[in-house]
């Protein structure tokens, strides 16, 4: 199963390789037909001119109609253009955001490559009418709608997955339901039929984690702590609160004396900008959670969620966090 999300998530990036590749295509398009569009229009200009000039039979209202065309064809290919390098820079973005394939910057500029790529094939369609060329005999036509189509069907792709899955990946049946007017059954029910089931390397994303949330891990996680050999957890300093580094050193050293490795991270600046999702995984199971600290407060339903996607989530997060014992060391520093 693990294997299986792996698979797809590197899928996803293949995917979003190659909507750039065709968006770079699409740009070149832009280029060339600009090219094409203002040779003819200086020739027609051109032959425009030797008709007023000579007393040969030339339909000169015909020409002027044919000028007017491609001027207009211009225009259309300078709007063309900029919309195609706007395909380019979307891409780009979903490429380096591709190990955060549901997040809200994905998401926003999925439907904005999905948008851009309508308007173009509506704009490209106009610009062909202008030139006299039979481009579906022309190769450099045809791998431009091959390029036009592979953005379409891979923009339909990428809409229709963010539709229909949740943040982090595809939601299981069932999931348990948290019901605020009963956190201590609420937390017991969590216990039994989540966390007691966690095992071997347990992670955990939540960036508002505090005093509380230690508090309701601990309660979570007491009767199963023979089977967890390591906690990790990424979190950010949002909500620290005056007894949390007393809190967390007491955790850490009771979780050390049973044998619980505990790493505990925080997510830089920028990724707490843009986490907002809240999960907790081992390597064969995911789930999204409420936060820690009023897990068992807050009404919501609790479904499972990919490993793969989870997993690749957590080390995109990683790559850039700060040990915690690292931060408090700076801190007791000071400035400078």
């Amino acid at each position: 199963m693990a294997e299986d999300e792996e698979e797809a998530s590197k899928t996803y990036q293949y995917l979003v390789l190659l909507l750039g590749l065709a968006s770079l295509t699409m740009a070149a398009a832009t280029l060339y037909s600009m090219e094409v569009l203002g040779v003819n229009y200086g020739a027609g200009l051109a032959i425009l001119g030797l008709a007023n000039r000579t007393s040969a039979t030339i339909n000169v209202t015909q020409i002027t109609a044919s000028v007017g065309t491609l001027q207009t064809g211009i225009r259309e290919n300078y709007l063309a253009a900029i919309i195609a390098f706007g395909l380019l820079g979307a891409s780009l973005v979903l490429y380096v955001s591709r190990y955060r394939r549901f997040s809200s910057v994905s998401r926003r500029y999925t439907l904005m490559h999905f948008t851009l790529t309508l308007l173009y094939i509506g704009i490209f369609y106009l610009i062909l009418s202008s030139l006299q060329i039979n481009y579906l005999t022309n190769l450099y036509f045809l791998v431009i709608f091959a390029a036009v189509a592979i953005a379409f069907v891979i923009d339909v792709y990428l809409q229709l997955g963010i539709s229909t899955k949740s943040p982090l990946g595809s939601r299981t049946r069932g999931g348990i339901r948290i019901e605020p007017d009963s956190p201590y059954s609420n937390l017991l029910n969590l216990r039994d039929t989540l966390f007691s089931k966690l095992n071997g390397d347990v992670r955990i994303v939540d960036k508002h984690f505090n005093s509380a949330a230690i508090s309701n891990l601990h309660r979570l996680l007491e009767t199963n702590l023979t089977n967890i050999k390591k906690l990790e957890i990424i979190s950010s300093r949002e909500m620290f609160d005056a007894k949390f580094n007393d809190n967390y050193t007491d955790f850490k050293n009771e979780l050390g004396n049973k044998g619980v490795s505990l790493n505990f991270l925080l997510m830089s600046d920028a990724d707490a900008v843009a986490q907002h999702e809240r999960f907790v995984f081992d390597d064969s199971k995911a789930y999204k959670i409420p936060p820690l600290n009023i897990i068992n407060k807050k009404s919501e339903h609790i479904v499972g969620l990919r490993v793969g996607e989870a997993r690749s989530r957590f080390e995109a997060l990683m790559r850039n966090a700060t040990k915690y014992d690292n931060y408090v060391v700076k801190q007791a520093r000071g400035p400078g």
